[in-house]
């Protein structure tokens, strides 16, 4: 279980950072990073991570398929720890 929690926090904080480069590179007009690498990391475990990062950098906050996709994976993974937990 130690190695699932490492994994998650660092695809969390990952996620994280990328919404914050994302918005940078929004601010400063430069090349974005794809809302599809977003989902991607979103869909491995990061979704909380993603969810922060639209609250804390203000990112992506007037698209809800952001809300939607990151509540959804985040919902996703916690189903799929307990049910490790309980079979493992």
């Amino acid at each position: 279980m130690k190695y699932i929690a490492v994994y998650y926090t660092v695809i969390n904080i990952y996620l994280l950072v990328l919404m914050g480069i994302d918005k940078y590179k929004a601010i400063h007009k430069k090349f974005r990073i794809k809302e599809t690498t977003l989902f991607l990391f979103s869909a491995l475990g990061g979704g909380l991570g993603g969810l922060f990062g639209m609250k804390i950098f203000r990112h992506k906050i007037n698209k809800p398929k952001f809300y939607i996709i990151y509540c959804f994976f985040t919902g996703a993974h916690i189903i799929i720890l307990i049910s490790l937990n309980k079979y493992l």
